[in-house]
This record gives C-alpha cells, sequence and structure tokens, in this order.
C-alpha cells in the first residue's frame, strides 16, 4: 500500500509539472524553460525514483518531497493565473512573423559590446592560463580567485547573458552570418572557461526558434521535445567530462569518442550530474533541514538585498547560501551546492518554502510584463533570452545568482535602449 502511495503521489507531481509547462508554453512565455528544467531534473526523474527504487532514501522521503512538489507548483499556478493579465499579450507579441517583419534597426553597438565583452572574458582567462590550449577548469577557478571583490568580469558577465540574445535577433531576421558569429563566441567563451551556464544562450537558440514556431501542443512537438532533452542531456554532460579532462591540451591528447560516452553515462547511472541534484532534496527532507544556517530564509533575504554588495551592506545581507548547503552535505570550505529549485526553497524556509511558490510565480509574471515593456524586438528578444536562461538556472537551484545576472541585466537593456531611442533623434547639420 505505501508503495503504490508513493507511485501516485509521483505521478501527480509530474503530471501538475507538466501542466505548468504546456500553460507556460502557450502563452509564449520565459517561465517555460524553467519548468522544462524542472520537469527534466526533478518531475522525471524523481518519478523514476519512486517507481524503481534504485535509491537509498525511503518511500516517506520521497512521499514529502512529492507532497512539497504538489503543494509549491499548487500555489504557483494560483497566483500565476491571478496575474495573468500581466503577460496576456506574449502570445501575439512574439510573433515569428511580427519580429521578421519590424523595420529594420541598428544594432552596431549591441554587438559591439557583446563582442567586447565576451573577448575580453575569453581573453583573461586565456593570458592567465598562458594560452588556449592551457585553459581549465581549474586555472579558471584560480584566475577567479585573484580577482577583487568588485572587478570587471561581473560587468562582461552580465553584458554577455544581457545580449547573447542577439543570435536569436539576427538568425530571425535572416541575417544568418551575424547570428552565427554571435552563437561562435558563445561556444568560444565556454571552450575557454568550462563554465556550462554561458553555453545556455547557445541551447536556447534553438529552443526558442522551436517555442516561437508552435501553435497548437501536437505529438511531433512531443517527439522533438524528448530528443531534444537526450541531446541537451549529452551535451551537459559531455562538458562536465571535457571539463574533468583538464587542459584542451590534455583533452586533445587523450580524446577517445568511446571512453567520453562511457563516462558520460557512468554520471547520469550513479546520480552524478544535474538529473541528480533532486537527492541533496532528499537529504535535506531526511535530516528535517537540521543543519546551520537552514530555515531562516537567508537566501531569499539575499535576493531581496540583491542590489546590495554583501560586502558593503553593513551584515544585513546573508553570503552565499549555496555554500550553506554545500557544508550541509560535507563539502570542503567555500564549496557550493544547487538541489533544484524545490530543494532550496525547502533548505531556505522547510515546509513554509512552499510559498515561495508564489514568490516565483511573481518574478515570472513582472519578467513577463518588463520584457513586453521593451519597444524595440533586439532589446525585447535580449532580454527573453536573459531571463529564460537565467530561469533555467534557477531551476538547477543556483537562485541568487541567476537572480543577480536578471535583475541587473534588465535594466542596463532598457538604458541601453533609452540612450538608443536618444542618441537616434541627434541630426549633426555641417553648414557649408
Amino acid at each position: 500500500m505505501s508503495s503504490f502511495i508513493c507511485i501516485v503521489l509521483a505521478i501527480i507531481q509530474f503530471v501538475v509539472i507538466t501542466t505548468i509547462c504546456v500553460l507556460e508554453l502557450r502563452r509564449k512565455s520565459c517561465a517555460v524553460f524553467l519548468w522544462s528544467t524542472l520537469l527534466l531534473m526533478f518531475g522525471i526523474m524523481h518519478f523514476y525514483s519512486a517507481f524503481s527504487r534504485k535509491i537509498i532514501y525511503s518511500e516517506s522521503v520521497l512521499n514529502q518531497a512529492s507532497l512539497f512538489v504538489i503543494l509549491f507548483c499548487g500555489l504557483y499556478l494560483i497566483t500565476r493565473l491571478s496575474l495573468s493579465k500581466l503577460s496576456t499579450r506574449m502570445n501575439d507579441t512574439f510573433s515569428y512573423g511580427k519580429i521578421a517583419e519590424e523595420q529594420t534597426i541598428d544594432t552596431g553597438f549591441l554587438l559591439f559590446v557583446f563582442v567586447a565583452a565576451t573577448v575580453l572574458m575569453s581573453w583573461n582567462i586565456i593570458r592567465y592560463s598562458g594560452g588556449l590550449l592551457n585553459t581549465s577548469w581549474a586555472s579558471g577557478r584560480a584566475y577567479a580567485s585573484t580577482l577583487d571583490y568588485v572587478n570587471s568580469n561581473q560587468l562582461y558577465k552580465i553584458l554577455f547573458f544581457s545580449l547573447s540574445g542577439l543570435s536569436l535577433y539576427y538568425w530571425i531576421r535572416k541575417k544568418r552570418k551575424l547570428s552565427i558569429t554571435v552563437l561562435g563566441l558563445i561556444l568560444f567563451l565556454e571552450i575557454a572557461t568550462r563554465n556550462r551556464i554561458y553555453v545556455l544562450p547557445f541551447i536556447l537558440f534553438f529552443l526558442s526558434i522551436v517555442v516561437y514556431k508552435i501553435k497548437n501542443l501536437r505529438l511531433k512537438h512531443i517527439v522533438i521535445a524528448v530528443v531534444g532533452a537526450i541531446i541537451i542531456i549529452y551535451i551537459i554532460y559531455g562538458l562536465r567530462v571535457f571539463r574533468h579532462y583538464g587542459s584542451i591540451q590534455d583533452f586533445i591528447s587523450s580524446f577517445d569518442l568511446s571512453e567520453f560516452t562511457d563516462r558520460i553515462m557512468t554520471y547520469i547511472e550513479t546520480d552524478n550530474g544535474e538529473l541528480g541534484l533532486r537527492t541533496k532534496f532528499y537529504y535535506f527532507i531526511q535530516n528535517n533541514n537540521r543543519f546551520p544556517g537552514f530555515g531562516s530564509g537567508a537566501g531569499y533575504i539575499r535576493i531581496l538585498l540583491v542590489y546590495i554588495p554583501t560586502n558593503f551592506s553593513l551584515g544585513l545581507k546573508p553570503d552565499d547560501f549555496a555554500q550553506t548547503m554545500g557544508a550541509a552535505i560535507g563539502m570542503v570550505e567555500g564549496g557550493s551546492t544547487h538541489p533544484t529549485l524545490f530543494g532550496d526553497c525547502y533548505a531556505n524556509l522547510g515546509w513554509a518554502g512552499v510559498l515561495l511558490g508564489v514568490f516565483w510565480a511573481f518574478i515570472c509574471s513582472v519578467a513577463d510584463a518588463l520584457i513586453l515593456m521593451f519597444r524595440s524586438y533586439p532589446y525585447r528578444i535580449c532580454a527573453f533570452v536573459l531571463v529564460s536562461t537565467c530561469l533555467v538556472i534557477i531551476g538547477r537551484g543556483s537562485a541568487y545568482n541567476a537572480f543577480h545576472i536578471m535583475a541587473w541585466g534588465i535594466p542596463i537593456l532598457f538604458l541601453f535602449q533609452y540612450v538608443h531611442r536618444k542618441t537616434r533623434r541627434i541630426r549633426i547639420v555641417i553648414k557649408k
């Protein structure tokens, strides 16, 4: 009987998350990427855990996880529907045809800023490592440890994510060479840094095109989604394996496709990676959140104080909660972990964390509304890709880091649009 209840609850949470995905897809909201991430990293994998029982955690823990997610999703849905007027125009506004037909707008400055930010970030790592072939995940972390608290790389990172949507805008406007150039720079930065979040705009480029074009969800779209999910999983885990080879030189000298694929499969089978992040959530439930710093909402206090640098907050802004969670699972000092958004909410507030479903529904609704406030499509598409990228990272459980990028990136895009509109009206008259 207990096993039956466990499976039923797992099915319910899977159905609820899937339903939210479909609703967000129909309204063409960037929130579809948040819930697709949660469906892949938690909904499907949690159902598999409940059905197969190939996991060390008890049915009680799995049931509690299911109930937490069901309640969280229920509150999200209620709030999202009550705020639906904020984003009802997303369907019409994100018409592929309307974007393609818009009057040509000069995006030269935006492209220059994107290229400059991406090249400078890449160059800093390459120079520190002693050449592109010597770059590695370890050298990137070592370089980051040498930076001051306030440094230029923070700005470059925000500019990169804020403007990486230019690839999608150029593609829709049939400026394929520019689009491919932007995509190439994204991949180059990923190769140089091994930081997997930098590849997200590249992946979202393809996913966004599919989302824009879907009018009515059909079986072929589900098949595409399944195939796409398999490819994305392979890419993400492949990048993780690539990181573990060391430098690019080491990778080139020792690469073997069969071994590479075997290592990917080993990571997937052993829950070692993104698909295993939910187990941290189970661990927190099993121990009733009894860890130092848990249950205090520190991560969300930090989010609310996002515009105040931690070192200048006079102690009001808590330290990175991801490191608090890392310490709870036994990581070395400074290590951080991300237990999916559900696990992050539970760690922050315990069972009261289900109320954060309201918070994230509000954030998604406001994000939709802000995207619609951009008058020009280059900025609107960039904002869409920026928010979508951040919501994927939030779904993974890295709530503050992603929120920080989004909180600074959107105002920067508004600033660029304002300056663009003002300077466009300036006319220089040369008298003869």
